[in-house]
């Protein structure tokens, strides 16, 4: 069984491995485009220089959300981790915007009739399996040590995507420009001097949604909304079984999630007077049950009530129109 220290020192080695490993594929893919010319690889090389950036911002970000709730921060720090989601997207974005945006230009120069420099494609193939194989050891390292640290840290987990996703472009990029110079051969021949321009967009594509499905949840989540209805489901069932012989009524729930944390609040009417010391035990036992049911640290609290403030109707007379 991993302690929380010990789970918080892999995963720092891990993010720090992922900073030292994408700074290496970002200087690999700026040397690759002054050698080649490629935007394609320009691309490639930019991400991966976002990554470093993203890896350093999740490196601290790591030490922060296992923080205790304090003055500063009463709600504790788990929020950070998702304003560090939000942030990688937005950048990432921009990246590709970028991307699309030189593409573009160069297809609209070739309409024009304007001449195209030609690649030079002999140091792609060394590039192309070198990063490949980089890119596919950051993967299978930030998979290993989320699995090792309990499957929780969505800080792994999204880097650990990223390297994947990674591999997979740079493998596709370098292939294809590899074979570019065998349209010259074909009808297609026309499309051999933009074949670079193309694969900047396709790879602009296909590095698209990754970042905004990370956008939407991140917003998501630091917007307040509850979890999904699966958590819910696995929530409500434990709580029931936590109330089962008490004289306590559970009037309602919720679940929100706030990066790797689950945040449950339970409304209960006490049927007959009781301890503070039942109610904290109770929430002990609340945070122990729903965090080994939903695999994630959760944070509960208990608020005694008769009418819980959300799911009920307007107390106000309802009058004719």
């Amino acid at each position: 069984m991993t302690t929380l220290a010990e789970a918080r020192r892999i995963e720092q080695r891990s993010l720090r491995f992922g900073v030292g490993a994408n700074a290496v594929m970002a200087l690999a893919g700026f040397s690759a485009h002054v050698l080649t010319g490629s935007s394609a690889l320009l691309l490639d090389g930019l991400n991966s220089a976002v990554l470093v950036g993203s890896s350093l911002i999740a490196s601290r970000i790591s030490r922060n959300v296992v923080r205790p709730p304090d003055r500063a921060w009463p709600y504790g720090y788990e929020g950070q981790e998702a304003l560090y989601v939000l942030f990688r997207s937005l950048v990432l974005l921009g990246v590709i915007g970028f991307g699309v945006g030189s593409s573009c230009s160069t297809l609209i120069d070739w309409w024009r009739g304007n001449s195209i420099a030609p690649l030079h494609l002999e140091p792609v193939a060394l590039y192309t399996a070198l990063m490949t194989a980089l890119c596919g050891l950051l993967a299978w390292r930030h998979r290993r040590d989320w699995r090792r640290t309990g499957r929780v840290s969505l800080l792994l987990l999204t880097e650990a995507r990223n390297a994947r996703i990674d591999a997979v472009i740079t493998l596709a990029t370098g292939l294809a420009l590899l074979a570019s110079p065998l349209l010259l051969a074909t009808p297609l021949s026309a499309l051999a001097p933009i074949t670079d321009a193309l694969l900047v967009l396709a790879v602009s594509l296909a590095l698209l949604r990754e970042p905004l499905s990370a956008l939407r949840d991140a917003m998501a989540q630091a917007a307040g909304c509850a979890a999904d209805p699966d958590v819910l489901q696995r929530t409500r069932m434990v709580l029931m079984q936590e109330l089962v012989g008490l004289q306590l009524q559970m009037m309602d729930f919720t679940v929100q999630q706030l990066g790797r944390t689950a945040f449950v609040v339970v409304y209960i009417n006490p049927l007959q007077p009781q301890e503070s010391r039942v109610i904290d035990g109770l929430r002990h036992h609340i945070d122990a049950r729903c965090s080994a049911e939903l695999g994630r640290p959760v944070r509960s609290e208990v608020i005694l009530t008769v009418m819980p403030p959300i799911h009920r109707q307007d107390p106000r007379p309802q009058t004719a129109p």
